[in-house]
């Protein structure tokens, strides 16, 4: 793994404790609101372990932050994303590139989805999502219906709707919720 991803990891993982903690919720409640246990939250928050995408979606809604706050570096605060500024988060079967600013309003995220890579559980979050395959295939799962979108499509809907993205094998997606 480089050292940006290991330094986003580690940004991460002190931002979701310092987070948890200005909230003042404990291990247990957090845990509990994210459907993960209290042990491996605090693995995650120890650098032990690294949560996955949709873990870590969910823990940021928990505590009602985007992923990209959780990533940023405190000194960021540019209205300008640089490509070479632009932090990407996740494994070999996804990743997330996020292409706007922290605590902006918006967050646009490039997604990419390698090998039918599977999310934990479906996702819901606040606010409007509005997602544009770039390219490769991509199924869209919204409140149980699958769609097929392939490069071109567009799809836009609440956050607040259960959905979960999987590529198909492989996608690449522009995600913006606001």
């Amino acid at each position: 793994m480089g050292q940006e991803a290991e330094e986003a990891e580690q940004r991460i993982t002190r931002r979701l404790r310092e987070l948890r903690l200005e909230r003042g919720l404990t291990l247990e409640k957090a845990a509990a609101a994210a459907d993960i246990t209290p042990g491996y939250l605090s693995r995650v928050e120890s650098g032990q372990r690294v949560p996955s995408l949709g873990t870590l979606v969910v823990l940021a809604r928990v505590l009602d932050v985007s992923v990209a706050d959780l990533a940023a570096s405190e000194e960021r605060r540019s209205p300008i994303v640089r490509r070479a500024d632009a932090i990407t988060y996740g494994t070999s079967g996804a990743s997330m590139t996020h292409l706007s600013p922290p605590s902006s309003g918006v967050e646009a995220t490039l997604v990419t989805l390698r090998g039918k890579s599977v999310p934990p559980r479906p996702t819901q979050h606040r606010g409007e999502e509005w997602l544009h395959v770039v390219s490769g295939q991509l199924e869209l799962t919204l409140s149980g219906e699958t769609h097929l979108l392939t490069a071109g499509d567009s799809a836009q809907f609440p956050g607040t709707t259960e959905h979960t993205l999987r590529g198909a094998p492989d996608a690449e997606v522009l995600v913006v919720i606001a």
